[in-house]
């Protein structure tokens, strides 16, 4: 839900903004060690803040240290996430290149599925793609994911099934 602009809350969300986007993208960039990521962390705080107004219009005193809390949280969630696709990514390369009994074809022609999968999954939304790897790759049940993300089990399921379709849509075009 998206608050409508007022032309005075408009005017302080820009001072607010001047004030605290180096700090932000600083703070992120140190966790994260990349120009893109801090960028992308400044602009989801900023888009936060302005969808949720009654945090900086009626705390201004506590503002810094919650824009800085919010800052450290979407940066290590980023980070968490980098490091289970990097993980991810690790174990499928490393899984093809242990095919020592198919010839070099076989494993050039997997090794292309496995890099479908993997563009696939990278370009579906966040929330899904986190859902899924709970599921297949961490082992959890659809009750616990439901939990961990104060979602339903009903959503998990369908995230899952949305999931399975893309891939298999990577799978058919292989196949076929």
């Amino acid at each position: 839900m998206r608050n409508e602009p007022s032309s005075g809350n408009v005017g302080v969300f820009l001072q607010l903004f001047e004030v605290n986007y180096s700090k932000v993208k600083n703070l992120a960039y140190s966790l994260l060690k990349s120009e893109l990521d801090a960028e992308d962390v400044a602009q989801e705080v900023f888009t936060k803040l302005w969808e949720q107004q009654s945090i900086w219009i009626d705390n201004k005193r506590e503002l810094d240290a919650y824009i800085l809390i919010m800052t450290k949280n979407i940066a290590l969630n980023i980070s968490k996430h980098q490091k289970i696709r990097l993980e991810y990514k690790e174990r499928f390369l490393e899984e093809s290149s242990d095919l020592t009994d198919r010839d070099l074809l076989e494993s050039i022609y997997f090794r292309e599925i496995l890099q479908g999968i993997y563009l696939k999954l990278e370009s579906i939304p966040e929330r899904r793609r986190t859902v899924f790897e709970l599921s297949r790759f961490y082992g959890k049940s659809h009750k616990e994911i439901a939990d961990k993300m104060n979602i339903s089990v009903r959503t998990v399921e369908q995230q899952i099934y949305l999931t399975l379709i893309e891939l298999r849509k990577v799978l058919g075009a292989f196949a076929g």
